[in-house]
This record gives structure tokens, sequence and C-alpha cells, in this order.
């Protein structure tokens, strides 16, 4: 049913519960009414709840009404919409950015007058980013049915903000939490002025790096890499994962700390840093590799850390994978970070 049904069956709501209503329209008023928006939080956080008053002034006989609002529905979503007048509100309805509201008093009374709060609309801020919202349009009708349509100039402008620290997460809702706790602890530092980069790969230094924070594991310095400069900020966390034996060079003794960390090759050294905090059994387990298809292009070094990571519930795969081949990117790596730190009775209390 259209909404401009709605409010003609408001109407005839109005005539059939009416003893006696007069068949000719009211003079017009000489003052005009004004509607303004207010809100009870002009700088929401994403995720909060904000209330929006609807207020009609110097209303006269104000009987039954129709309001339409526009707002952004990437940044908002309404929740609720309610009025304290008496009467018979229509169900609101929301098309795209627009929202339609209406109300009516119900027998033979006279309608509103003066200042009045006419709708309490109740959004959930989903995103962040400067917001308006407007009355676009106002039908009002009086007692003795004679109606009048207004372009109120009515507009509201707030900020939502995120609360968590970084502003290019929408597309990695899986890993807020996870990096949002780890930024909280020092453990992860964004990209640039909150940003995250959730996309990027990391690298083998910056990995040995944050599994070296995240446990506070120390140790003295192990023999160098030939390609770990000196005075870099991995240098002191490299070697002494080395000495934990954590970490090993190749044949060439070159840990390659630039380039992109693998998938298997984080769950390698996540094991073996594991082991060092905790008792674990590192083996390889069948029954826990088993729902994943790429199990056969798990390198042979690295099956029993995989199947130790998903035993202990640390990795749960994707798309039925594991993709170990694939470079780890940051919000992956959070993760399974979060998830170590975060399983009841896997690491020693403090």
């Amino acid at each position: 049913m259209k909404f401009h049904k709605w409010f003609v069956a408001c109407l005839m709501l109005i005539t059939t519960t009416s003893a006696v209503l007069p068949s000719a329209f009211a003079a017009t008023e000489t003052t005009t009414p004004s509607y303004t928006l207010s809100l009870s939080n002009p700088s929401p956080s994403k995720g909060e709840k904000v209330e929006v008053l609807i207020k009609g002034h110097e209303l006269k006989d104000l009987y039954a009404y129709e309001l339409n609002v526009d707002f952004d529905p990437s940044l908002l979503t309404l929740k609720t919409a309610t009025t304290q007048i008496p009467g018979f509100s229509v169900p609101f309805v929301v098309k795209d950015n627009h929202i339609q509201l209406a109300h009516t008093r119900v027998g033979k009374v006279d309608g509103d007058s003066g200042d009045q709060i006419l709708y309490t609309l109740t959004f959930e801020a989903i995103g962040q980013g400067k917001a308006e919202m407007s009355i676009s349009k106002v039908k009002s009708v009086d007692s003795h049915l004679a109606s009048t349509n207004q372009q109120p100039d009515a507009k509201a402008e707030f900020r939502i903000d995120s609360s968590l620290p970084f502003d290019d997460l929408d597309d990695f809702s899986w890993a807020e939490e996870a990096i949002a706790f780890l930024a909280g602890k020092g453990v992860v530092n964004g990209t640039g002025n909150r940003v995250f980069s959730p996309e990027l790969p990391v690298s083998r230094a910056d990995y040995v790096v944050l599994l070296m924070r995240a446990l506070n594991l120390k140790g003295a310095a192990g023999a160098h890499f030939a390609d770990v400069e000196q005075g870099k900020y991995y240098e002191e966390a490299i070697n002494t994962a080395r000495d934990l034996g954590i970490v090993e060079g190749d044949e060439s003794n070159r840990f390659h700390p630039q380039a992109s960390v693998t998938r298997e090759d984080m769950m390698v050294l996540t094991e073996r840093a594991l082991a060092k905090v905790t008792k674990i059994t590192s083996q390889q387990d069948a029954a826990a590799l088993q729902p994943f298809n790429d199990v056969s292009d798990i390198s042979d070094y690295a099956l029993n850390s995989v199947s130790t990571l998903i035993k202990l519930g640390l990795v749960h795969g994707y798309g039925d994978g594991i993709h170990p081949k694939d470079s780890t990117n940051r919000a992956q790596a959070a993760m399974l970070i979060y998830n170590m730190l975060k399983t009841p009775d896997l690491l020693p209390k403090k």
C-alpha cells in the first residue's frame, strides 16, 4: 500500500470516529508553523544510538500530519519512530534515503497548538563521517480537515566517529575487534593517521616483531643473518627469535626479512613461538586437516604447525582452504595473534 493511501486512511479514521465534523475548510492561518530537528548526541561513535527529535513550533490546531525526512542510509539506520501525542500512527516507511511518518488524533478533539515534539526517531550509527538530516516536506491537517503543505528549511548536521582506532576497516569487519584490541595493547600500529591498511601483505620481519611483542619473548641475540641490516627496527626481534629457535635462515644464512610471509610460514613461526611459553604438542592431525581441500599444497615442514594451530582453534581458513602459499595480509596476521592471546588457558597466567 502506498504511503499517501495510508495518510488518506488516517483522515478517514478522523471522519469515522468523530461524532460531527464541519465540512468547510478552516480559514488560512496567519502564523506559519516551523519545524526543527535536534540530536541527543551531535558527535556519536559508530555503533552508538542517535536520538532525533522532530519538533513543531507555533502550531495551530494540528490534528494530523505527515512528515518526510531525508537522511544518509550509509551512515544511519532507523530503529524506532515514536510519538507521545495521543492518536494513531502509521508504521514508518523507509525507502532509500527517505523516511515517511504519519500520525493523527482520533475523535472530535482539537489539534495541538504551540510547541510540540511530533516524533522521536532512534537511529543506529553504522558508518562514519559527516551526516546531514533534513525535513523535506510536512503535510498538516487541522481538526476541520483543512490541509497545508510546507517545505521547511529544517536541517541537522553531525559527524559520526568510529570507536575503532582506524577508519579503513569497513571491508574487514571480521578483524575489527582483533585489530582494535591489539592496537590498544600496543602490539600493532597503523600505517598512518587512523589508517591500518589491513589489505597490505606482512613482511617476514614484521611478523616476527609482532610475535615477539605479543608474547613478550626475551632472549640473547643469536647469530646474525647476512641480510638483516644492523640498526633496523626488526634486528633485535629477529636475532632473539633465532636464538630461541623460532626462525631459521636459508643455506646462504639469509632470512629475507622484506619478503611477504606466507600463511604457512606465519603458522610455523606462531607454533614455534607458542612452544616457548606454553606446553603444546606439535603433531600432524589428519582429522584437523580433513575439512580443507588444499592440504596437498602445504609444505612438509609446515604440516605439523598448521595442524596444531587448527586443532587449537587459532586458524580456521577460508573458502574451504588453508591457502598456505598465499601472502598474509595485516588483518589476517592480527586475527591469528588475537586468537592466540584470547584463547583461554593457552598462555600462562601473568
